[in-house]
């Protein structure tokens, strides 16, 4: 999708604030937060605010704050030494009532699966060009000492989707283990952005009830939307203590409507 797109389509979603539907409220993840002033004056302190924790033996979650001039990174301390870790997989999600980018990397790729001592989430300035020279080419975190996986949480399985009429299904899963901060259902269908004036895909995060197992939902059946957009997918999430489940263990439910 092309910048101009993504932009509105993110403001266009972000203008329908808290959708009410059904068990659960809608919120839709932005692309970026809103760019700060180009002459703020740098910060003496580490500017991304950020935690980790280990997945697995391998992969290690960050959850970081974000600002979209910057372009960012994850490296790992090893030794003496730092090195630059691959990405696995990447989201917005809403923590208490802020957004966040959680991103998941792979410290054993290329090496012997030596443990990393601590993470480190560098931001370089894109395009400095355009930018005054008072702002910082270069953001940083402190060193992030990962906590162990036992705070990741776990998704329940989603079980089934059924048709209840020609334009509803009910999403159903198991119950969530624990009693998480967070239990959300994870919605991608056509989205119509009024500004532009087209369907394209877009990902929702419909807060669940405590205690709830399902949610109907409502399909998108326009005319108008592009035969390969139509698909619509869901999948189940869950935050709790600012970590977030695995985000590769998400396997999508996908539907036709």
């Amino acid at each position: 999708m092309n910048s101009r797109i993504a932009a509105a389509l993110a403001t266009c979603a972000l203008s329908l604030g808290a959708l009410a539907s059904g068990a659960g409220v809608a919120t839709a993840a932005p692309q970026a937060p809103a760019a700060a002033p180009a002459g703020d004056a740098p910060s003496l302190q580490p500017t991304i605010n950020a935690r980790a924790a280990a997945v697995d033996r391998c992969s290690y979650q960050v959850v970081r704050s974000h600002d979209s001039r910057y372009v960012y990174s994850v490296s790992g301390v090893f030794g003496g030494g730092a090195r630059e870790l691959p990405l696995q997989k990447e989201d917005y999600v809403r923590i208490s009532d802020d957004w966040r980018k959680v991103v998941q990397v792979d410290a054993c790729a290329g090496e012997r699966g030596q443990a990393p001592t601590a993470l480190r989430v560098t931001g370089k300035l894109d395009h400095p060009e355009n930018y005054d020279p008072s702002v910082p080419r270069t953001i940083h975190s402190n060193d992030l000492k990962p906590a162990a996986s036992s705070v990741i949480p776990k998704a329940p399985a989603l079980t089934s989707v059924d048709r209840l009429d020609a334009a509803t299904v009910r999403v159903t899963w198991k119950p969530a283990q624990g009693n998480p901060d967070q239990v959300t259902l994870m919605e991608r269908k056509p989205f119509y952005s009024s500004e532009i004036g087209v369907w394209h895909p877009y990902t929702f995060q419909r807060n669940v009830q405590a205690g709830a197992t399902s949610m109907d939902r409502k399909l998108e059946r326009h005319p108008d939307i592009p035969p390969a957009d139509r698909s619509h997918s869901y999948w189940m999430r869950v935050v709790n203590g600012g970590f977030v489940s695995d985000l590769r263990a998400e396997k999508p439910v996908s539907v036709e409507p």
